[in-house]
């Protein structure tokens, strides 16, 4: 398993007998036919087609694939036999004979008797598993598919040809195959073939041997007359979350051009530039701090030299490419499976979705819309979508939309803003430890705080808890989880100490001094290692000489303040891996007699945003 958040769930493409006989009614009227005067009435369906001069051409597609016996039988049928002339027999006759049967026979014809006298439109379980709409009934416009059935030439009160074994109607045209969402991507000749041949990368098939019908043992093995196949997909149904096969869902597809597909991978995977091994510090290996008492001047040297040695540097070796994978090297096996992953990810719809219904309906999206994939993202300015849709292909469970370019924010994809407060380290000079703490929105004071996104119900920070009266300086660590090989601009969210208590008097306000730190894995001298930098508002900083010319950070006297620290670009992913880089807040270790700054930390998120604009230029 790839990625932490993928979710399994198993589908299952089950022959057309088995589809059918789950799914149509079992009522004796469906079953028998009405009695008539019709002379076609003492016939078979299939005397019925052979007998009938406009049915010619039907008539030999069913004798070329045997069903004429199949409509000789006892078994009841209803036919919707379209006429000489609406189709090409000459191309049937050059198409695969598999093809020929379940895309035009099995597409005309249905288990059971349906009368066009029923009172409703009824839409009726074709034996290739199709739903096709049978209406306009009790009218003179009776219709398969929006095809005219033609009037009994020898009772024209009636559209039906009566027949011992089942109901024959004739068409003006044979009613439209059209695959459903994971045929198409899987067989469709006119689609794109990329994310086709990724698609069939994920498909296993396997005999299901108690629906098949068994025939002979020849050689000690099995044989089966008829075998019925269970066709799954890892990543159509537990990757993203959606049945295309089932023809009683409404599905939209996006499926990419071959050139659009290999910008959006190439643009994507640069994101996600794995190495086999990654270095960390392992921030959780101990907590440092002076013995309660001591002086800090005195013993300064010796809590850098402790900071330093209790940093577990350790690393993550990715598990390697299985046997037979296409891309062997590790690093490159893990960046190009997460870069293929991400780009189908929000490739699916359900236009049965609240915000989705304008998939179904065929309106245009508006800038102001959102819509939600069934990977449960939700994605805003959808009418980009309309824009770069080249084609819409009605299917037989929605649409697949063929489109020039990736559609999506790469913020709201594969490339979202970070907020961390995951705290993996406190030190402080006496050993005090930190709290979460929640502020109900409510609450807040609106010259202190206005929180942005209306979801968020509080304001959540987290805080060191050194006592007033103390000296103590103290010092948080946070773990940035889920970095990718990017630039980011970074940011820090300082949590003014009069939120706690609004009425605090403007003499004991005191702002925020720091010094921030980033530990991460970087190449020097050709190789990956850990390096320790300084942010200095615009960049990084290293080396004695240049840490001391940074001034520190200073905010958060009055209200939630959110600081630039800077940019940084990352040369390896750190996604879906045990592994990630750190940031440090702390005071200069000058302060320790000043006391015009606030001493515990108030911090409510470090913030990476990465740099898209950049890359667009």
């Amino acid at each position: 398993m790839i990625m932490k958040y993928i979710n399994k769930v198993r589908i299952a493409v089950v022959a057309c007998s088995a589809l059918v006989a789950a799914s149509c009614t079992d009522y004796l009227d469906y079953n028998t036919v009405p009695e008539a005067t019709d002379p076609a009435a003492d016939k078979t369906l299939w005397e019925n087609i052979s007998e009938n001069e406009k049915l010619t051409d039907f008539a030999a597609v069913l004798k070329r694939l045997g069903y004429d016996e199949v409509l000789n039988a006892s078994h009841t049928y209803t036919v919707w036999a379209p006429q000489n002339g609406s189709f090409s027999a000459e191309e049937l006759n050059q198409m695969d004979s598999i093809k020929v049967e379940r895309q035009f026979l099995k597409n005309a014809i249905a288990d059971y008797a349906h009368r066009e006298t029923d009172i409703n439109d009824t839409v009726v379980y074709m034996l290739n598993g199709k739903l096709v709409k049978f209406s306009n009934k009790n009218t003179d416009m009776l219709a398969f598919d929006g095809k005219d059935i033609l009037p009994n030439a020898a009772n024209p009160a009636v559209f039906n040809y009566p027949s011992t074994n089942g109901l024959l109607y004739i068409t003006s045209a044979p009613a439209t195959f059209r695959y459903n969402g994971y045929e198409y991507l899987r067989e469709s000749e006119d689609m794109p073939s990329m994310m086709g041949a990724y698609v069939k990368h994920y498909e296993s098939r396997e005999l299901d041997e108690i629906n098949s019908v068994k025939g002979a043992i020849i050689d000690g093995v099995q044989h089966y007359d008829d075998s019925v196949i269970i066709v799954s997909n890892m990543l159509t149904d537990r990757i993203l979350r959606a049945q295309l096969n089932n023809e009683d869902s409404l599905y939209t597809v996006l499926i990419p051009t071959d050139e659009a597909w290999s910008r959006a991978y190439d643009k994507i995977i640069s994101y996600y530039n794995y190495v086999d091994k990654i270095p960390y510090q392992d921030l959780n290996s101990n907590q440092v701090g002076l013995t309660p008492g001591a002086s800090w001047n005195s013993k300064m040297k010796k809590l850098i030299n402790l900071m330093d040695a209790s940093l577990g540097k350790t690393e993550v070796v990715l598990t390697a490419a299985p046997v037979g994978a296409e891309i062997s090297e590790t690093g490159a096996y893990w960046s190009d499976s997460i870069a293929k992953l991400l780009l189908t990810n929000n490739f699916v719809f359900s236009e049965k979705g609240k915000f989705n219904t304008k998939f179904q309906t065929g309106k245009s999206f508006k800038e102001s819309d959102s819509i939600i994939s069934t990977t449960g993202n939700w994605l805003s300015n959808p009418k980009a979508l309309d824009e770069l849709t080249e084609e819409v292909v009605e299917l037989s469970n929605g649409h697949a939309r063929i489109i020039q370019d990736y559609p999506f924010n790469p913020e709201e994809t594969y490339a979202p803003v970070i907020k961390s407060r995951n705290v993996a380290r406190v030190i402080t000079a006496t050993g005090y430890k930190s709290t979460s703490e929640s502020i109900d929105r409510t609450l807040l004071d609106p010259n202190m705080c206005v929180l942005d996104d209306e979801n968020e119900t509080a304001l959540r920070y987290v805080k060191t808890n050194v006592p007033d009266f103390s000296t103590a300086l103290s010092e948080f660590n946070f773990y940035i989880d889920d970095v990718l090989s990017t630039t980011y601009d970074v940011s820090m969210v300082l949590v003014p100490a009069c939120i706690e208590d609004p009425d605090m008097p403007e003499s004991e306000r005191k702002p925020y001094s720091l010094y921030v730190d980033i530990n991460y894995a970087d190449y020097e001298n050709g190789a990956l290692t850990l390096v320790t930098k300084r942010f200095d508002g615009e960049t990084l900083v290293s080396g004695n000489s240049a840490l001391r010319k940074v001034d520190p950070f200073t905010g958060g006297k009055d209200k939630v303040d959110t600081i630039r620290l800077g940019r940084v670009t990352f040369p390896v992913c750190y996604a879906g891996t045990d592994a990630k880089p750190n940031i440090k807040v702390m005071y200069p270790f000058n302060m320790m007699m000043d006391k015009s700054c606030e001493r515990n930390l108030r911090i409510a998120n470090i913030i990476f945003e990465p740099v898209v604009e950049e890359e667009e230029e």
